[in-house]
């Protein structure tokens, strides 16, 4: 408050300031108020300055009157001399001053008028402006009148109508006076704001060493504050968002989150409210949903009863969605049942969840959709979750299971007809002949009708895969033709050969090649590839294949993973579960074997490395698993005939188009890797056979030493590769791959023998050496039949074996008996007569006999 100033001390103030213009330098005189009852007093000294004045000038008349009278005389005298001058002067400038005298003397007047305008405009807002920082001053000090007494509401009203007066000052809001009040409202604000935050700790106590928080409706102080109050106190000064901020916080870290996160060691604190303090104390003993949700159930009665809407409502969208997003992670995923048995208490967790939702809602509270939501996706979550389940399962089952091996039995029967290679009549007149197929998804039953076409398919056989079980027959035409249709090439063609579940039981069984049936029907081969065309004969023979081979426990245990999920999907589709939540997503589970394939594939390669022959592990795992998922269409389609289950439901129409998709894709993932491993081989043989440089020097030293190394290094890779592989593949697989093997081999070594342009006798007869020991061999293909008798197979599993053994005789043979086997015995069948006449230039020098013989090829080749 400004110090007393007397009303006469006011009125010399005003008095020096008319007379001489001048402020007071006083600081208390140029703040005091003027009140009304000052303006007596006022006029009284402005009254009493002005008589003096009139005095003072009376005085001075009365002294100087008697100059006067002459001064006045001489003054008229005068007046009228300047009179006259002023006349002339006037007659003078009259036309050229005119007009400018007059504008002149127009503007200073009207400047006059307009600094009189102002002066007297910023008077009246000098006295408005005062008017108004007195009004400013009196509700100020009502505020801190009103706040002292802790009339919190009455004190921010009066500061919101100071800070409205603030704002209508105008261009005097920037002066030092309006500094000064401002100043004193915003320590005055300051002080409210103090004493509203120390009424909520007082109203909302958080004890973070306890665990605790106390929620009051009312505080004793001074007088009793009110929650209400407080609330509204914190609206109008804009402080509510950032104190609720706050609460949710602190409520969230204290009680929320021991509540409802579970840790590492599964215990969960337990949570207390008695009165108004809620706190958490020790440890729950029921880790059920239901008592999680019956204490946000009270938690939520807590924070409504004590606290007012004002604040509840703001409070739940910030503490509703982060208790949402706990629940669901710690309580509710963990309930998605993994069996259907637990699909009743799942269901019974989502009613609950919907209570608790609609006990929000009843609060009028808001953040709770999330929960919503989830229940309302609680198929889909619950489908995701078998997904992800099933997924895991896949992906901690392999590794194990991929070590667990066991030898299964494939067993087929077979109708065929005399006709067919699988006879037993025609296997024993033709042992040797085993046909070909370039493609891996070849149709068995397709017949080579053009020698052209056999000999183009012979010449290709580097370039392909052979089977592991075999490879199509043709139907026999004539002797030449067919002993030409002798020489398969090699192939990758699935197991077993064709697709066998699709066949028509009134067709006729699909051919089989011999690799097939080598150990389980007899026949006599006699080694020379000379095949009789069998008899006609409508008698039909009924013959079963069986085959042993290797394979992991995975694709058992992914058919143990699919039947389950036929299985859950009827049980969900139960008279008991139909009406449950997650059944209509029942459906969606049928595509989860499809997945856990594609798992298979894309993981496959990483789990079997560590295995020898990785490749052909694979390659049997996928003939089992694609076998076992064509018995299963099969045994549920029959199911399907009494199920109760809904048409669309039906495994056998809901899996049947997906899988026989992931046949193929299994069929020709196990192929891929068939050949992976079969072209790795090969490369590794024909890299051995390199080191050889073509043999061209084979008799000199050190090349010679290199040749033998060589063709005995490839031996030993081939006798390796069948102790590696004898433990895996069936028997007529493996000797299908060492067929394969020796076939390159072989193909390698007649390649470079017969780009020899020039071979010496001594030469000839190395590389007949090399021809016996790489005959050898044909010891891995001998099998024994029903007799004990011991059968050459390799000319059944070695497309180029019969040319190997004629380039063998023609490195030992003379030039008439090289003629005598193209005329009379079989090597037109085995090679072109270019080649034999290539050979017979490289081996013998030029004569007669030698044109003589070239020309008896060539005129027999060109009929």
């Amino acid at each position: 408050m400004p110090s007393q100033v007397s009303d006469q001390q006011l009125g010399d103030a005003v008095l020096e300031s008319v007379q001489h213009g001048s402020f007071p330098q006083s600081e208390d005189v140029a703040s005091a108020e003027v009140s009304s009852a000052a303006l007596p007093k006022l006029l009284e000294v402005v009254g009493r300055a002005r008589e003096d004045t009139r005095d003072q000038i009376r005085h001075v008349s009365r002294e100087a009157s008697s100059d006067v009278d002459g001064w006045i005389a001489q003054a008229r005298k005068l007046q009228g001399d300047i009179k006259r001058s002023q006349e002339t002067a006037q007659e003078i400038v009259k036309q050229a001053e005119a007009s400018k005298g007059k504008t002149e003397r127009v503007q200073d007047a009207a400047s006059k008028v307009s600094f009189l305008h102002a002066e007297m405009s910023y008077n009246e807002s000098l006295v408005r402006v005062v008017e108004q920082l007195q009004d400013i001053s009196t509700l100020l000090d009502s505020a801190q009148d009103a706040a002292v007494h802790s009339h919190i509401i009455h004190a921010l009203e009066r500061l919101e109508d100071a800070e409205g007066a603030f704002r209508g000052l105008g261009p005097f809001e920037n002066a030092r006076v309006v500094g000064l009040l401002k100043t004193k409202a915003d320590g005055l604000r300051s002080a409210i704001v103090e004493n509203i935050t120390e009424f909520w700790h007082g109203l909302v106590m958080v004890d973070t060493t306890e665990k605790k928080i106390t929620l009051k409706g009312e505080l004793e102080r001074d007088t009793t504050v009110h929650m209400d109050t407080v609330v509204e106190a914190l609206q109008k000064l804009g402080l509510l968002d950032k104190f609720i901020a706050r609460l949710s916080r602190d409520f969230d870290s204290i009680i929320v989150s021991p509540r409802l996160t579970i840790g590492a060691d599964q215990v969960v604190c337990a949570l207390t409210i008695e009165g108004d303090d809620v706190q958490i104390v020790g440890h729950i003993g029921d880790m059920s949903v239901k008592a999680a949700l019956e204490d946000l159930q009270a938690i939520s009665e807590y924070l409504s009863t004590r606290l007012p809407p004002a604040i509840a409502t703001p409070l739940s969208e910030k503490l509703i969605p982060i208790i949402a997003s706990r629940l669901i992670h710690y309580w509710l995923l963990p309930t998605v049942p993994l069996s259907t048995e637990d699909v009743p208490d799942f269901q019974e967790t989502l009613s609950l969840v919907l209570g608790l939702v609609e006990y929000f809602d009843e609060l009028g509270w808001s953040g709770q959709k999330r929960l919503s939501d989830w229940v309302d996706q609680a198929a889909g979550i619950w489908l995701a979750r078998q997904k992800e389940v099933a997924i895991a399962r896949v992906q901690k089952l392999f590794p194990r299971r991929v070590q667990d091996k066991k030898s299964v039995e494939r067993v087929e029967t077979q109708i065929i007809t005399r006709g067919d290679a699988l006879h037993q009549s025609h296997n024993q007149q033709e042992p040797g002949k085993a046909e070909h197929d370039d493609d891996w998804g070849a149709d068995w039953d397709e017949e080579e009708s053009a020698k052209e076409e056999v000999k183009a398919a012979a010449e290709e056989i580097e370039e392909e895969d052979m089977s592991a079980w075999g490879v199509e027959d043709d139907e026999p035409e004539e002797p030449k033709e067919e002993s030409k249709a002798e020489q398969p090439a090699e192939e990758d063609a699935e197991d077993w050969g064709a697709d066998w579940g699709d066949e028509d039981a009134s067709k006729p069984a699909p051919t089989e090649t011999p690799s097939k049936f080598a150990t389980t029907h007899n026949g006599n081969g006699n080694g020379n590839g000379h095949g009789i065309a069998p008899q006609k004969s409508a008698v039909d023979e009924v013959v079963t294949l069986r085959e042993t081979y290797t394979v992991t426990a995975i694709p058992d245990s992914i058919i143990e993973i699919i039947l389950q999920i036929v299985s859950d999907v009827g049980t969900l589709n139960s008279t008991e579960l139909v009406k449950s939540v997650i059944a209509p997503a029942s459906g969606a589970l049928y595509t989860i074997p499809s997945l856990l394939l594609a798992m298979y594939r894309a993981t496959a390669v990483m789990h079997y490395q560590r295995d020898i022959a990785a490749n052909m592990l694979i390659y049997n795992d996928c003939t089992r698993l694609s076998d076992r998922i064509r018995a299963l269409l099969q045994e549920q389609a029959e199911n399907d005939k009494n199920s109760p289950l809904p048409k669309l439901l039906l495994p056998s129409i809901r899996l049947k188009p997906r899988l026989e998709n992931d046949i193929k894709a299994i069929e020709g993932f196990g192929k891929r890797a068939y050949g992976r491993e079969m072209e790795s081989q090969r490369t590794i043989i024909r890299d051995h056979l390199d080191a050889a440089q073509g043999f061209s020097s084979c008799t000199n030293m050190p090349f010679a030493s290199e040749c033998d190394n060589a063709v005995m290094m490839t031996m030993d890779r081939i006798a390796a590769v069948k102790n590696d592989y004898a433990p895996i593949l069936s028997h007529s697989a493996l000797l299908q791959s060492l067929g394969s093997l020796v076939s390159t081999a072989l193909s390698k070594f007649i390649s470079d023998v017969e780009d020899m342009s020039d071979i010496a006798e001594d030469e000839s007869k190395k590389l007949h050496g090399y021809c016996q020991s790489l005959s050898s061999l044909s010891s891995l293909f001998q099998s024994e039949d029903e007799n004990g008798e011991v059968r050459e197979m390799a000319h059944m599993y070695i497309p180029n074996w019969l040319k190997f053994q004629y380039l063998g005789e023609i490195l030992d043979s003379s030039l008439a008996d090289i003629r005598m086997f193209w005329v009379e015995g079989a090597l037109s069948l085995e090679m072109d007569g270019e080649e034999v006449c290539d050979l017979i230039r490289a081996l013998f020098a030029e004569s007669e006999y030698r044109r003589k013989a070239i020309g008896d090829i060539r005129r027999q080749s060109s009929r």
